[in-house]
Order: C-alpha cells, then structure tokens, then sequence
C-alpha cells in the first residue's frame, strides 16, 4: 500500500498495518510516531500506541489529571481518549483518510505533552539521574543510585547497557531507561535484548526500534547478535 504522502514522513509496514514515524517532535525532539492498525470492519484505528500518556506519567503527570481530561473532552471530535489503553486513537478511518488521521493523531500528541508546562522540572529529574547496576563476574550486582536495572553494563567510552527484556514491562523500562538518558544528556546506550518480537507483542517490538539504541531478537539470531554486540562494545 502507497500513501500518498510527503517526503517528510517515514511510513514502514508491521504486521498490522503501518508505522509512520512523522516530521513532528515531543520536547525532547522525538519524532512522534504514529500506528495505523487495519481493523476487521476494513477500516483503521489510528493511535500513538500509548506514547504521549508514557511521557506524561514519566514528567510524574497523571493523564487522568482533571486538566488533561478537559483538554482531550474539548478534542473528542477529531482524537479520542482510549481509557482501557491509555492512547490517543482515530477509530474506523477509511483509507483515504488515514493521512489527514495520522497528522491529526501527532499533533494531539504534541499537543498533549505541551499542557505540562507546569512541571516539576527537568533540574529536578536530575536528582533521579539513571544510574545503571552492573551485573558483575563476582555473581552480584555492583548497585549505583538508579532507577531502573541493567543486566549488563560496558563501561566503554561510550557505555553501553544491555537489558534482558523477557517481558513487556521489561521492553517499556529499556524505553524509559532510553529517553531518560536523552532527557539528561548522558552518553549511555540502550540496547534491549527480547527472546522474540512475539513474546513481547510486535507492536511493542516496532516501538522500542524507536526508543533504545537498537532492540535485538535473539531467538533464531544467536551467532548475528553476539556479533553485533561484540561490534557495538568495540567500536564504542
């Protein structure tokens, strides 16, 4: 299938329809990406697959928060709230539509994550500064102040942190991990290591491509992802 669409947006097929990454960024100049999912009616549910409320609830803002509410009661005629999913959604698009959706679906995002301008702050996140636990030889983790845990981690010039993500929660704490560290400048890559796109659900896998360094499935790919690993501790 071709959209007819411009040069600025990156549309990648998936198993369920379409990814398009758009010209449009949150704060921290993320492209905001955008999911097209074909439905069994033949029409579409367009959404951003939860990403805007993620960012929300990772600045500590609720998107229940009577703000936020009004804010997406007074959008309810061109992007809805699915509550059971915590996203912004255009259900039943035709396929004639699903530009006009997809632009629609992005800037609510955008949108959204600007009604936060009163913040706790990014200085105060600081004080939460990710700091990884280094599954070491001894058999022990080595702790540092952190937030989240890294199987291993390769003090490198540039470090690397690996993360075993064997379940869906896991996948989402290597994003957050991910963004965290783009938030506060630090060097750190990411790379989430997930048995199979899906044990974690492939909606899920096509996200984390966009929100670590880069998401390996290891299953089928064992000799191609030690040495991608080993290539990426060298160079790095």
């Amino acid at each position: 299938m071709k959209l007819d669409i411009c040069k600025d947006f990156t549309v990648t097929p998936t198993a369920t329809g379409l990814l398009v990454v758009t010209p449009l960024e949150y704060d921290d100049h993320d492209h905001i990406v955008v999911y097209a999912d074909r439905q069994a009616s033949g029409g579409w549910r367009v959404h951003d697959n939860g990403d805007a409320a993620l960012r929300l609830m990772f600045d500590s803002i609720d998107p229940d928060a009577p703000r936020i509410q009004s804010w997406l009661a007074e959008h309810a005629g061109q992007v809805s709230w699915n509550e059971r999913l915590a996203q912004l959604e255009c259900a039943d698009v035709p396929e004639e539509s699903l530009v006009f959706a997809a632009f629609k679906v992005a800037q609510s995002a955008a949108q959204m994550q600007a009604m936060t301008a009163i913040r706790r702050g990014r200085v105060g996140t600081r004080s939460l500064r990710l700091k990884m636990w280094q599954r070491g030889h001894t058999g022990g983790d080595t702790p540092s102040p952190n937030l989240f845990l890294a199987d291993c981690l390769f003090l490198t010039a540039q470090p690397v942190a690996v993360i075993i993500a064997g379940s869906t929660e896991r996948l989402l704490e290597a994003e957050l991990a991910w963004s965290h560290l783009r938030q506060i400048g630090d060097p750190t890559r990411v790379i989430a290591v997930i048995e199979e796109a899906k044990q974690v659900g492939l909606k899920q896998k096509a996200r984390a491509d966009y929100f670590t360094d880069k998401t390996y499935e290891y299953r089928d790919f064992e000799g191609a992802f030690r040495e991608a690993m080993k290539q990426t501790v060298s160079v790095h």
